[in-house]
């Protein structure tokens, strides 16, 4: 599948191939590309499997490399590369461990002070879980009941000193006339 999106000031252009399985489990794999106009490139490739050594779970793994050109606005460059592995489970909790490398370079020299505290590498390790609970007749039209997500981040696992470390909360909820969500962030 390969699609083509554009608006008034930028263009992208996305391309996705699946194969499903390749090695008799069931297991999709996939690749995907996307460039953009303003810069920015993603390449990824993932893995999952619906039914891994008998976990009730989905296992999930990504890996992905992303570069975004920030020139033209702040005055830095962004790349980011890293693995992810989860477990979705097909009831009501999910959990998933990534690993982001982030290098930010300011290669003009007029980035703000802000950006420029940021400069140079971070590592990002973080375990991340979720509960939901659906009650929705239908995902995409529903027409009776709710439906709640609360997800916990914590980031700045492991014993380096660049690691990015941070505590995120996120709940929502969405029933047939509305939709709500509270976030909070913890830096230490």
């Amino acid at each position: 599948m390969v699609v083509c999106g554009f608006q008034t000031t930028s263009w992208t252009f996305d391309g996705s191939i699946k194969w499903k399985n390749l090695l008799g489990d069931a297991e999709t794999w996939d690749s995907t590309l996307s460039y953009g106009y303003d810069g920015a490139t993603e390449m990824s490739a993932g893995l999952l499997y619906p039914r891994f050594k008998g976990i009730p779970a989905a296992l999930v793994t990504r890996a992905s490399v992303f570069n975004q050109d920030w020139l033209k606005y702040s005055s830095y460059t962004e790349q980011i590369m890293g693995v992810s592995a989860g477990i979705v489970s097909d009831t009501r909790h999910d959990l998933s461990y990534n690993l982001m490398w982030r290098i930010l370079k300011d290669p003009s020299h007029m980035a703000s002070p802000s950006v420029r505290r940021q400069l140079g590498h971070g590592l990002l390790s973080s375990l991340k879980y979720t509960f939901k609970i659906d009650e929705r007749d239908s995902t995409f039209r529903p027409t009776k009941g709710y439906a709640i997500r609360s997800s916990s981040q914590i980031a700045g696992i492991g014993f380096q000193s660049n690691l990015i470390r941070f505590f995120r909360q996120v709940c929502s909820t969405c029933s047939l006339f509305f939709c709500f969500q509270i976030a909070g962030l913890l830096n230490f």
